[in-house]
């Protein structure tokens, strides 16, 4: 029965390393620094290697719209006709390039010496961030058309990644992260206070962070590369207070959230190929085969089909088919804190008893709680308005939940 069953196991894992393999797509030869695929049209994709390439179909057929390597490529979330790349190289062409006709057409938007990252928060509309090396952060309230920096207490002002989150979907929650060539700072845009040291490394740089497709996510993802005994994929459960290490890996650059499954997180090695978890980070798996080149510099995927996951290499753009294989499962918690924002207490609901703590923005806790029934009532007055974390444990799971006292 032994032998039955271990044959039966090796036959599967046979099955599911020849059906989950990378194929190669095409642009032999260059190095492919970004790629976007458009979120509801997943066969029209965006590669960025010597030119600006875009396919229609899948990637079958290449047409060339931007005689320009752009290093970040973005789409607005509200209407992805409308996109935006960074071109920097340290030339007199830097700057935040913009197209309104789904990226047939490009013009400058903003020159900008060595733009690194884009990002296009939720709240207020018309709000675009811009990270840059040597010049720190750029935010823009106007659609592109003025920008000012926002850089006090921002440490290191080479910007290499950004990121924000919204999980309560309102102008007053939302929260910014700059990834730095020294650690990872968090930012409070509604409080338009300063910038906030997490406890990641100071000399590690931080070429990527994530959080899920839509910023709601409490959950987010770092790469933090070169080598060193720090160096690997990190996460932060806290809204980026702390960050803890998932997976040690040298020459980690760029990490990718499955946009529909906050679970599955793929991580991208400029040495080592690619990388996938479908729990959460408990554990990590390579996923290398048909890759013909290990040194990975960026991840897409299209939030309308996360079968397909692309990948740019050193030499080319592999895509990987991932409508076989394992299934990817997510996890539910079914904890309740409102009413958010709020004035002087929250009502917490949970299916069980929890140990609740308070953390302020700081990540300090500030108060405890042992709940005893379903639902519990904690008091807010003696507290000062600002963003805190609640994080309730079961005998299970531990949830963590963001709100506001105004």
């Amino acid at each position: 029965m032994k032998k039955q069953t271990l044959f039966l196991f090796l036959i599967f894992c046979g099955i599911y390393s020849y059906s989950q393999q990378w194929t190669f797509l095409g642009f032999p030869g260059e190095k492919i620094s970004a790629i976007a695929v458009h979120p509801t049209n997943p066969n029209m994709i965006f590669i960025s290697g010597d030119n600006l390439y875009k396919s229609y179909d899948g990637g079958i057929n290449w047409v060339t719209v931007a005689l320009y390597s752009f290093n970040s490529i973005i789409f607005h979330p509200d209407n992805p006709d409308t996109m935006y790349a960074t071109f920097g190289e340290g030339s007199f062409s830097d700057g935040i390039y913009k197209s309104s006709d789904g990226g047939n057409n490009w013009n400058v938007l903003e020159w900008m010496y060595l733009p690194t990252s884009l990002m296009i928060p939720g709240y207020p509309s018309g709000t675009i961030v811009a990270g840059t090396k040597e010049f720190g952060i750029y935010e823009s309230s106007d659609y592109g058309n003025t920008w000012t920096q926002i850089n006090d207490s921002l440490d290191n002002l080479n910007v290499l990644s950004l990121a924000y989150i919204d999980p309560c979907d309102c102008d007053s929650g939302q929260q910014y992260f700059a990834g730095t060539e020294g650690g990872i700072f968090y930012y409070y845009p509604f409080l338009s206070e300063y910038w906030h040291n997490s406890n990641t490394p100071v000399n590690i740089p931080v070429p990527a962070i994530s959080s899920d497709g839509d910023g709601t996510s409490f959950s987010l993802w770092a790469a933090m590369g070169g080598y060193s005994n720090s160096s690997g994929i990190y996460k932060s459960t806290d809204l980026g207070v702390t960050w803890n290490v998932s997976e040690y890996w040298d020459l980690v650059i760029d990490i990718f959230v499955n946009p529909l499954n906050s679970n599955t997180v793929y991580a991208a090695d400029s040495g080592y190929g690619v990388k996938r978890t479908i729990n959460g980070g408990t554990n990590w798996h390579t996923i290398n085969t048909g890759l013909n080149d290990s040194i990975i510099y960026c991840l897409a995927q299209s939030r309308a089909d996360t079968t397909r996951l692309y990948a740019g290499t050193s030499s080319g753009v592999y895509v990987l088919n991932l409508s076989t294989g394992i299934q990817e499962t997510s996890n539910e918690n079914n904890i309740a804190v409102y009413p958010n924002p709020t004035n002087d207490k929250i009502e917490i609901e949970s299916p069980k008893k929890s140990n609740i703590e308070i953390i302020n923005a700081q990540g300090h806790i500030i108060e405890k709680v042992k709940t005893s029934n379903m639902k519990t009532i904690v008091d807010l007055t003696k507290y000062s308005s600002g963003v805190y974390i609640i994080k309730a444990k079961t005998d299970k799971v531990i949830v963590t939940k963001k709100f506001i006292k105004e």
